[in-house]
């Protein structure tokens, strides 16, 4: 744990130093979400407005997590021989999901502002978005990880992203909209148990793959 909590803080401390891409992430949405106010003047249908979110929210997650391992390229001998893979891994998974809830905190008050917030059982909406967003951000981390070990980083980013991250978008896009249209939790159980489940297999096949990719 004592790597774990290291390597966390040296992630906060990297972009804390560089705090160009984070200001660049925050206007990125605030953009985006004005940009809907004023394309749909005011009035937004549930569905466009979940659909916009969600959208926003991929493209956020995109540019915040998936190149996390291939910046570390000048530091990865280093890592080699004082940490331990899953310390290495455990500790982006950590930071990346709060990273994650912090841009979806962003995202969700400015859309409140401009686009007004969600309707429906909002507790289960907020349960929902949290799960959906932490699945984002586990299947970039492996993407992430995976693709570092490449020729090609860009291209495998793509080529290995689509597959991992449709099960959970579709998931939590479908329970996002059942809940603001006014379902319960009767009406997407089903589809939220499917969601925490792909959620544990990314992160049981993060654990797996990342010492094998890590050592080649």
């Amino acid at each position: 744990m004592d790597q774990v909590i290291a390597l966390v803080k040296k992630d906060l401390q990297v972009d804390w130093r560089n705090r160009y891409p984070v200001a660049g992430l925050i206007l990125y949405i605030i953009v985006l979400v004005i940009i809907g106010y004023l394309s749909f003047a005011n009035f937004i249908e549930p569905e466009v407005w979940n659909a916009l979110f969600w959208t926003i929210l991929l493209f956020t997650s995109v540019n915040a997590i998936a190149k996390s391992f291939i910046q570390e390229d000048d530091r990865s001998l280093y890592y080699f021989f004082t940490a331990k893979p899953i310390a290495i891994i455990l500790a982006k998974l950590v930071y990346h999901c709060v990273y994650q809830l912090i841009l979806l905190a962003i995202a969700l008050m400015a859309f409140s502002l401009f686009l007004g917030g969600p309707t429906g059982n909002l507790p289960l909406f907020y349960l929902n978005l949290i799960v959906g967003s932490l699945g984002l951000s586990s299947a970039f981390t492996l993407i992430s990880a995976l693709a570092s070990k490449t020729n090609n980083q860009s291209i495998m980013m793509a080529i290995l992203g689509f597959p991992v991250i449709i099960p959970v978008l579709i998931l939590a896009i479908s329970n996002s909209k059942m809940v603001i249209l006014g379902g319960g939790w009767a009406d997407i159980s089903t589809n939220f148990i499917a969601l925490v489940s792909v959620n544990m297999i990314i992160i049981a096949l993060t654990f797996i793959l990342f010492p094998f990719t890590w050592k080649s």
